[in-house]
């Protein structure tokens, strides 16, 4: 592979002084008077011959000083660069006297680029085209307006013809007809195998226009690869929704889940996964987890990853396989949406998490599906692996009154199926589960089914005459029971005869006038029932 940019081992360090005499003061004094900040540390990137490479980073990264160095405009403190070809630095900015006009700027930033008078008056023409900026050409610069300015400074950097043109976020100029035209000259570089390297914090320009992709972070490289693969990353991480160090970790080990073989018993769903996890760069002493997690409540199961420890080739050595079933973890898999990841303890003592790539996963006799008290499915989303479980049917249901007396809080509301037949008091089952929000402790209240026609006579719920007379429940809760934090509820629902299916659903409570209005306090304990998003909670709290 022919390189056009070598980066090997870059380090930029910044004397920072508190005023601008620092340096003066510091020589004088010969003390040292500065603090150093290090812009780049040990930074190495190929950049191939003829591919579009993205860098990302946000503000301060030190994107920008990365290009400074392979441009000379700034000397790096350690390492080299090598440059293979004509290298242009798109700066929209950077080269134009103010005072000058267009027409003599598309002279001096042409030899500024290293092209001679004559060169330039060859090109001149094709430059004022481009530009779009007609009779304002012989105005002095300083007369533009900042789009007519950067539109002469993209006009001049593309018509030069490089071999390697330098793009610093300097693709949103002018309108939207030239910021497509700018475009259009950059898929023109692209298919003329010139090297483009795109310096930006917009993943999705990047991911679309770069086939490779390097994320700097606080002048750190942390990882170069597939444009997509590095976008995501990038993003997980500017979102929140990973840390660096799972990142990181997620980057350092070869992870894969191989295969999935998926059955039932009357205990429910079984899994196996196999795979391997290992660390290329040394010996590998974690020991990881596999790693299930509600997507939704960020509650998570967890169990060994026991991987060949003594094989002597190393993906041998890290190869494992693993077993969750419902019968070791009774009452986690319930509907929702469950990511599979790997977990270890780092030296801090910080339990760190990373996706297991899935990429090429294959399940056992191509079963993705599982039947039993839920309808379990498990998919591959963008290299990750996910089950979701599901409900065969839809519970309708609402609660109707919710008041206390002393301690006990009562609750009566009405659950069905439509076309489950209820027409005695032992067809079906209701739990009211309690979970906590921050601890996940669940707390399970039998349901007393009752008598009502609620259901059966109302024709809208009930066009078809179905009798569904004991879909009244009521839930009674001992709060001095329960221990003080803020609960969601669930209620379950159970078919006792043919299909037999369970079925979990947030409490639906929209009837906000049967309900109280305000916490109700007993033995200095408030209780507070909330309803604002539909969906019942109930807040404990000491009211001292």
């Amino acid at each position: 592979m022919d390189i056009a940019v070598s980066v090997k081992n870059l380090t930029k360090k910044y004397k920072l002084y508190e005023d601008k005499w620092g340096p003066i003061k510091e020589v004088v004094s010969k003390k040292k008077l500065h603090n150093e900040f290090l812009a780049l540390k040990d930074v190495s990137i190929d950049f191939p011959k003829g591919e579009s490479i993205g860098v990302l980073g946000k503000n301060g990264s030190g994107k920008s000083t990365l290009l400074k160095i392979i441009t000379g405009i700034a000397e790096p403190t350690a390492g080299t660069v090598t440059v293979n070809g004509s290298l242009v630095f798109l700066d929209v900015s950077s080269g134009i006297d103010s005072e000058l006009s267009g027409y003599e700027n598309i002279f001096m930033k042409g030899i500024l680029l290293g092209y001679t008078k004559e060169e330039m008056l060859e090109k001149v023409e094709d430059i004022i085209e481009f530009s779009e900026l007609g009779e304002f050409i012989n105005q002095p610069v300083k007369n533009y307006s900042s789009g007519m300015k950067s539109k002469l400074g993209f006009a001049i950097s593309v018509n030069v013809n490089p071999d390697i043109l330098i793009v610093d976020e300097a693709l949103a100029v002018g309108d939207s007809h030239f910021r497509e035209k700018c475009m259009n000259k950059m898929n023109d570089f692209k298919r003329e195998g010139k090297t483009i390297i795109f310096v930006s914090h917009d993943k999705n320009a990047v991911e679309s226009f770069c086939s490779k992709a390097a994320w700097i972070h606080k002048g750190e490289l942390i990882t170069y690869g597939d444009s997509k693969f590095v976008g995501s990353m990038y993003n997980d991480f500017m979102s929140g929704k990973k840390t660096l160090e799972g990142i990181l970790s997620e980057i350092k080990f070869i992870h894969e889940i191989e295969h999935v073989v998926m059955d039932h018993s009357h205990s429910g769903l079984n899994m196996t996964l196999q795979g391997y996890l290992y660390d290329t760069k040394g010996p590998d002493e974690n020991d990881f987890n596999l790693i299930v997690r509600d997507d939704r409540t960020g509650e998570f199961i967890s169990k060994p990853l026991i991987r060949g420890q003594h094989h002597p080739d190393i993906k041998e050595k890290g190869r494992f396989s693993v077993q969750i079933s419902e019968e070791e973890f009774p009452g986690f898999f319930k509907p929702g949406r469950f990511s599979i990841q790997a977990g270890y303890v780092n030296e801090c003592g910080e339990p760190i998490e990373f996706p297991l790539w899935a990429g090429q996963v294959k399940f056992q006799d191509e079963v993705t599906e599982i039947q039993n008290v839920y309808n379990y499915t498990i998919k591959r989303d963008q290299n990750r692996l996910f089950m979701t479980v599901e409900n065969f049917d839809k519970v309708q249901q609402q609660i109707n009154h919710i008041w206390f007396d002393q301690h006990i809080l009562n609750i009566e509301g009405v659950a069905f199926v439509r076309g489950y037949e209820t027409p005695a008091d032992d067809t079906v089952a209701m739990n009211l589960h309690l979970v906590n929000l921050e601890s996940f402790e669940e707390f399970v209240y039998p349901a007393v089914i009752r008598e009502t026609e609620e259901i059966t006579e109302n024709q809208s719920f009930n066009p078809q005459g179905k009798n569904y007379n004991f879909s009244k429940f009521e839930v009674t809760l001992d709060t001095n029971e329960i221990p003080d934090g803020k609960y969601e509820c669930k209620l379950s629902y159970h078919m006792k005869k043919v299909p037999g299916h369970k079925l979990m659903v947030l409490v639906w409570a929209s009837k906000s006038e049967n309900y109280p209005q305000e916490p109700y306090v007993h033995n200095r304990r408030a209780i507070d029932v909330q309803t604002a998003t539909k969906y019942l909670q109930i807040e404990l709290r000491n009211n001292s």
